[in-house]
């Protein structure tokens, strides 16, 4: 990789090191200050430490990583910097020249929307440099194992203040934590044993299981006394799967899930796994993930009954929902999986009741794990005929028998159509029954909606239909996404979409062939798609 590359990023890390210092410096002085700045105060101050460790580790590894991958960071880093200067700049303005004399608070209420703006900024690029950041665990190279093995203490980097306005040293928190328990689970040493991972079967409560309306997920209590449900997803192990490989999945992406900061990667905290067995064979019938939710008064809504229910929500909710749910799929690609299943009745949506108002659409997740695989071992190109999932699958995907094994483009596919529906705001399914309970089981009948202008006799395939025929759907959404989108979501927002529709195509420049993007560690593909999809996203303003 060229030694150019990386001087540049480890200089665009110094830079966003000075910058955050500054701030931190001019935040000091409002230690007394009242408490919405305070709270300010601690929310920056958590940003930065967090950050300055990763920058400081990312400067360490990053001669170990890809030209692509450290080009990436380099924009990533480019970003954050001008953030940080922006917000140095506007915290700096509302100080009078006397810094005891503390702050204007004329100026400081003409600045508070700018503040609040620098800040939302930090949030959201951190949200973006997550993913890019821990594409690294990827890489096989003892360098990262080394780095990662160091103490806390060691990781701080010198521009940084090791004292934090909450008055606890950032060497006390191990920042890296989480990163370590993903790399370990990630190269085969798991934390949990493979016996700790199972959970026994009258642990829940199956009998009071209650479905989530239009979702593959249903709500699960604990069996014992108390409130606590659980997220489950059930793997049905009776049609032909190759179940020690099923098995091994479920117990790899549980270890994986187990480590995981739900907010950070959008997915769910996974709690363990239960087998059950057929009574009669005592062969097993089912795995079941069962997944911790966010602590919450009323039970999450799926982005399906959202979109049949939900009258057109804010342009800057509906991308902040997109971002969610790409920062989640670039996360399961990130533990070595593909998921296989994304649509709407995949993807949970939890009430923000701290939001004020409270907002019945919060934090996004992704669920749905029933078909994921391992993206190393060969998948089984057994589909359907169900129209509904079909249309969330690439045309070399659909159908009764597939025509190519499955590979994370065709997730990338798969959250385009989704990004498109989102978008739009208008269901691509309707039922002619409104029974929710049974909203994913088929009855009532799954019709095609008006807004995706199709009849379910255009997802009816001939035997042996080649690849023009199949690709009517996917031309269609095209047409549809050039159409209606920019209207609703901008141009680019609907280049993206566009972007994911076409990352199979061929001549692609975006996301190129299959092979074009193999690697031995399967970074590629994962630095392509924060390039070409997270970031982007992350670069629109509403």
């Amino acid at each position: 990789m060229s030694a150019e590359l990386v001087l540049a990023a480890v200089s665009a890390g110094d830079l966003c090191f000075q910058y955050g210092k500054r701030i931190r410096e001019v935040y000091r002085l409002w230690q007394g200050a009242e408490g919405n700045i305070k709270g300010k105060v601690l929310v920056l101050e958590a940003i930065l430490s967090r950050t300055a460790v990763q920058l400081e580790f990312l400067k360490r590894v990053a001669g170990s990583m890809g030209e692509e991958h450290c080009r990436v960071h380099l924009q990533v880093l480019e970003t954050l910097k001008s953030h940080l200067r922006m917000a140095a700049v506007k915290i700096e303005s509302v100080l009078k020249s006397d810094s005891k004399s503390g702050v204007k608070p004329v100026k400081y209420l003409f600045l508070h929307n700018e503040i609040e703006e620098s800040m939302a900024q930090l949030e959201q690029w951190q949200r973006v440099f997550d993913p890019t950041w821990y594409l690294i665990l990827r890489i096989g190279d003892k360098v990262i194992d080394a780095e990662l093995a160091k103490p806390p203490d060691q990781m701080q980097p010198e521009e940084t203040d090791s004292l934090s306005l909450s008055g606890t040293t950032a060497a006390s928190v191990d920042v890296l934590a989480p990163a370590k328990k993903l790399r370990s689970s990630l190269t085969g040493g798991g934390l949990r044993a493979d016996a700790h991972i199972y959970l026994p079967e009258d642990g829940l409560d199956w009998q009071r299981a209650t479905p989530i309306a239009y979702s593959t997920t249903r709500l699960i209590p604990r069996a014992s006394k108390g409130q606590r449900v659980f997220a489950v997803d059930t793997i049905d192990c009776t049609k032909g799967v190759d179940l020690s490989q099923t098995r091994a999945d479920a117990e790899a992406l549980a270890k994986k899930l187990d480590q995981i900061d739900p907010g950070t990667f959008g997915l769910l905290s996974c709690h363990g796994l239960v087998k059950q067995k057929q009574p009669e064979s005592r062969r097993v019938a089912s795995i079941s993930l069962i997944f911790q939710m966010p602590a919450s008064e009323r039970e999450p809504v799926s982005l399906r009954s959202t979109l049949l229910h939900s009258a057109k929500d804010s342009l800057s909710r509906t991308l902040a929902i997109a971002r969610q749910l790409a920062r989640a799929v670039s996360f399961v690609h990130t533990c070595d999986f593909v998921h296989k299943n994304i649509r709407p009745e995949t993807v949970l949506m939890f009430p923000d009741e701290a939001a004020t108002p409270p907002c019945a659409l919060g934090a996004t997740y992704l669920v749905g794990f029933d078909s994921f695989r391992n993206v190393r071992f060969q998948t089984l190109r057994r589909g359907d005929a169900a129209w509904e999932r079909n249309l969330y699958r690439h045309p070399s995907r659909q159908g009764i028998f597939a025509q190519e094994e499955y590979i994370m483009q065709h997730d990338v596919y798969s959250l385009g159509v989704c990004l498109l529906e989102l978008g739009l705001w208008e269901s691509f399914v309707r039922y002619e029954a409104d029974n929710e309970s049974e909203g994913d089981s088929g009855d009532p009948t799954a019709l095609p909606s008006e807004s995706l202008g199709l009849s379910a006799g255009d997802f009816e395939f001939s035997d042996g239909a080649g690849m023009q025929q199949l690709s009517r759907i996917k031309d269609h959404l095209v047409d549809l996404a050039r159409a209606r989108l920019p209207a609703r979501m901008g141009d680019k927002y609907t280049a993206v979409v566009l972007s994911c529709l076409a990352c199979l195509d061929e001549g692609n420049e975006d996301f190129g062939s299959d092979g074009e993007m193999r690697d031995d560690d399967g970074v590629l593909i994962g630095v392509r798609f924060i390039e070409k999809v997270l970031l982007k996203l992350g670069n629109i303003s509403m």
